[in-house]
């Protein structure tokens, strides 16, 4: 394997590390709550809004890694 081919892999390994991770923290963070609110009953509905908050916030952080992972692809042009 010729060095570019090399550095062409270390970055679509990283771009999809950090997919990977943009995957994890949408449905950890931002479906949990939500499936967890909708089956159980005992929660207070003080809690539903952090619930709602932290949901989103975890869901717009898994969008800003996905674009972030998108971004970093676009090194593969420069590598020839």
């Amino acid at each position: 394997m010729s060095p570019a081919e090399i550095r062409k892999e270390k970055i679509k390994l990283q771009a999809s590390f950090i997919n990977g991770v943009a995957i994890g923290v949408i449905l950890i963070g931002g479906f949990t709550p939500i499936t967890r609110a909708a089956y159980d009953p005992a929660i207070q509905a003080s809690t539903l809004g952090l619930m709602a908050f932290l949901a989103i916030v975890c869901f717009a952080l898994g969008i800003t890694l996905h674009y972030y992972a998108v971004r970093h692809l676009n090194d593969l042009e420069g590598v020839d």
